[in-house]
Formats: structure tokens, sequence, C-alpha cells
């Protein structure tokens, strides 16, 4: 057995039983993949899922949550945008996360929409406790609503989508854009972190059964090179709902700790990284994951670089 693979099962007492369950059942998975290939991606897949065990989304709806991450106080990423849906003028039902990204635009995923009645919606911004109402709310009607032409109800590809809200916001400590990452292609390397440090962010479930979180959460993160996120998704293909994530798709898979996952309510937030200069930039898009949460794999995220062009064409008045 490889050097690495002993070194990366080996984690602290506490973590020790999940990992080697986590380790036994990929190689045990392993064993019954008789192409050569195929044995050595399940190789580096055992790498990746000992060195740190990863979880996914729920598609049972347009949602996603956050189970296993911390607090967050209010302020601390006042980029974030709470969607919700109005279909008699009044908010009825919390959806989706965003991100705003200059004072008009937020960016969020499309399958976050059942309807493209944008009058169906609305986005609240400087959202921090959803049982207190604060004076650092923003809250705006849809002006425009653009969908990727290209999104694919199948393989979830090109799931991004802009909302244009109905006026300004006002930018305050609360409120204020993200930065972008930079335009790219997939045959670009993974950036370079200050940290390596990543996290995805929303208000969604903190346990599969429970309810949605009532404040902002974040998970801590990191983006799985392609080539394993095509061994994650290609194995586990039907608790992906026979989605595989392969080629130059504008998708990749995001990875967490043990016992730690997204699924109802985090869909259309971002994995948000922090760069050399000390600013987090948004990576990705909560696109989908698992068919039934937390089974140790990633989430899967639409991949911002590959549609920094699609997000600056529809970016008009």
């Amino acid at each position: 057995m490889p050097n690495w693979f002993l070194i990366y099962c080996k984690k602290e007492d506490e973590k020790r039983l999940f990992i080697n369950q986590t380790c036994k059942s990929t190689y045990e998975m392993k064993q019954q993949v008789h192409s050569p290939r195929m044995m050595l991606l399940n190789v580096l897949g055992v790498f990746i899922l000992c060195a740190h065990a990863v979880s996914g989304t729920s598609m049972g709806a347009p949602e996603a949550r956050i189970i296993g991450g911390s607090a967050t106080a209010e302020g601390d990423w006042p980029f974030m945008a709470f969607i919700y849906e109005k279909p008699t003028g009044h908010p009825i039902r919390f959806i989706c996360g965003g991100s705003l990204i200059n004072n008009q635009w937020v960016l969020t995923a499309t399958h976050c929409f059942e309807t493209p009645n944008r009058n169906l919606y609305g986005v609240r911004l400087g959202e921090y406790s959803r049982s207190v109402t604060s004076s650092n709310e923003q809250n705006f009607n849809i002006s425009r609503l653009v969908t990727h032409a290209r999104f694919d109800r199948v393989t979830y590809v090109f799931d991004i989508a802009l909302v244009k809200l109905s006026r300004a916001a006002t930018i305050n400590q609360y409120v204020s854009p993200a930065n972008l990452v930079a335009p790219g292609s997939c045959n670009d390397p993974s950036p370079n972190f200050a940290a390596g440090q990543c996290y995805t962010l929303g208000w969604g479930k903190t346990t599969a059964s429970g309810t949605t979180s009532d404040t902002l959460r974040k998970l801590g993160s990191f983006i799985v090179p392609k080539k394993l996120c095509t061994i994650f998704t290609t194995v586990n293909a039907a608790k992906y709902g026979s989605r595989v994530v392969s080629g130059c798709q504008a998708q990749y898979c995001g990875s967490y700790n043990p016992g730690q996952d997204t699924c109802e309510g985090d869909s259309g937030g971002p994995m948000v990284c922090r760069h050399s200069d000390n600013q987090y930039y948004v990576h990705g898009i909560v696109s989908y994951g698992t068919t039934v949460c937390g089974q140790g794999l990633p989430a899967i995220y639409t991949r911002i670089a590959d549609c920094r062009g699609w997000i600056t064409r529809n970016m008009r008045p």
C-alpha cells in the first residue's frame, strides 16, 4: 500500500473511524472495477477521500443546506443575497442564496427559478438573521431575470443566472459587491490562494431532517482538481442522478471536512476563496450534488471563471 495512503488515512482519534470506513468502502469499490484505467482513477479517488471526506447537495428541490458549518457575524459577508418567492406580493418562502456583484446585479443559479416570471421572486440584501428584521436589510423586486440559454436540466451544465434589482442597492458595510475570479478556461491550473482558504455560504439546513438556518453560516471547503472530480462523479454516478462532471464543462467539485455538507437552502450561493491580496473572490455557485445528502461525496459548483464572458454580456440595462 503506498505511503501517501497510510499518511492521509491516519487522522486524529475522533475522525479515525469515519475515515477508515470511507477508505474501506472506496477500496472495495475499486476492487469491483476491472479496467486498469479505472483502477488508477479510483486509487486517486481513495487519496482524496482519505485526505478530506467530502459531501454533496440534494437534487430533490432547487435548494441546498450547510451541515456542520460555523456561525458568521452580521456584516461578515456583505455581498450575500437572500432570494425568496413572493407569489402574492409578499415574501412566502426562502429558495436560494446569491452574490451581489455590483450595485444592481445578483449572481445565482438558474435552477432556483421554477418559472421565468420575475414578478414571483424578490431579493433581500443585508440579511443575517431571518427571524429578526434589521435596519440593515434592503428588499428589492426583480426588473430582469436572465437564465443561461444553455442550461441543461439533465447535466446541470451552465447552472447560472443573473438577477437585476429593481433599483440600485445602497452600498455600506452590510451591503457591498463581491469580487469575481478572473476569466479562465478548464485547462487553467487552480489559482494559488493565500492560506488555501475557501468557504461556502448559506442559510441552508443544519441537519438533514431539520429546518433552514436562521442565521447565515459558512463551511470551510476546497476546490477538487477536475480529473478527480470526474472520478468521483463517474464512480458514483448513480448517487449523482447519473450526472458526471467531465471535459470542459463549466463545473467543479468542492469538498468539505467529515460530517459537513451542502443541501437544501444553499443553492445559488457562492464558494469564495481568499487570494494573495487577502480579498475573497467568488469562484463557484452551488449547483447540485448527491441525490441524498451526506454521502461523503463532493458538491458540484458552476465554475465562474468559465462564465465571465456570459456575465459581462448579460449585465446590460
